[in-house]
């Protein structure tokens, strides 16, 4: 793997908040991670009906993801051109999908919190607002998937993996709202188990994609050690957060967390205390999962003009 690796491999700062512009650089990530996690919690609340984790999803859709997104953004008063290229760009696409998101979710949750009927009008807001929260979940991962010039990226597993994440990142935070609202048993016991899933899936698609990329070009094999911490890059400590926050603390110890709360389908006493950490650890773990699959995107540098 060492012998055969190319050098001259650069890895990309923008995205990673690594920039030249200091605070605004750092504002990508943030973007990122609560572009999951509100529709993922909005799917997730729709489906048990909690209408404060669909009022969460607003504030988090709009404050988490909108705000520090367009504070990114190099010019933020012309966000709107990025709607001028949706045949051919995921970034043009993510913005529609936001937008219907976000129209569609407020006019639903309002109409729901004011006790509206169900007519035709919230009806409709309630599916539009289902299909673009599927829709503006997944398309983080196509649009790095699409990324020609950082090979790393180029696979299905970042679309699966993100939206995986997006659903057991708005699965947590629900779970964790229940401490402060009503949620009924039957429903966390319900969504710890799916999410017991979700993690084992998640930890099964990550270490099998570091293998078989690593298996890959030079240029991958660059990005899985980094994220393996046995690249000179990872002085940085990428290497560490990935190992010890994504997989350990953010998959490994919820697993067997969960694995408890699973058994012990009765949420009392020790099994209960455990949601909290468990959901804790996740969220966190999901936020260095992405970062790190961002920051490990390796690259050729262009060849000098003659």
């Amino acid at each position: 793997m060492i012998r055969t690796m190319r050098e001259g491999f650069i890895f990309q700062r923008d995205w990673a908040g690594r920039g030249e512009r200091g605070f605004r650089d750092q504002m990508l990530m943030p973007a990122i991670f609560f572009g999951a996690v509100s529709p993922g919690l909005y799917i997730s609340s729709l489906f048990t009906d909690f209408l404060p984790g669909l009022w969460a999803s607003l504030i988090m859709n709009i404050a988490g993801y909108g705000v520090t997104h367009l504070l990114y953004l190099g010019k933020m008063e012309r966000f709107w051109r990025g709607l001028l290229n949706i045949r051919h760009s995921w970034i043009s696409r993510g913005i529609l999908f936001n937008i219907l998101f976000t129209i569609s979710s407020s006019v639903f949750i309002i109409l729901k919190a004011l006790g509206a009927e169900w007519g035709g009008l919230i009806f409709l807001c309630k599916w539009v607002s289902l299909v673009s929260a599927l829709l503006f979940l997944a398309y983080p991962g196509f649009m790095l998937s699409f990324v020609k010039a950082i090979p790393f990226w180029r696979s299905a597993v970042e679309p699966t993996l993100f939206f995986l994440q997006g659903i057991m990142g708005g699965i947590a935070v629900q779970l964790l709202m229940g401490a402060a609202f009503s949620l009924e048993q039957q429903v966390s016991r319900m969504l710890l188990r799916i999410d017991f899933l979700l993690l084992i899936a998640v930890l099964v698609i990550m270490l099998s994609a570091l293998v078989i990329k690593s298996l890959h070009g030079d240029a991958e094999r660059v990005s899985v050690m980094y994220l393996l911490g046995i690249h000179p890059a990872t002085k940085d400590g990428g290497g560490a957060f990935f190992l010890v926050g994504a997989i350990s603390g953010g998959l490994l110890i919820p697993i067997a967390l969960l694995a408890v709360m699973v058994v012990f389908s009765e949420l009392s006493g020790i099994s209960k205390a455990l949601v909290y950490p468990a959901m804790m650890l996740q969220l966190v773990g999901i936020y260095l999962a992405k970062y790190g699959f961002i920051r490990a995107g390796a690259y050729t540098p262009p060849a000098p003009k003659v």
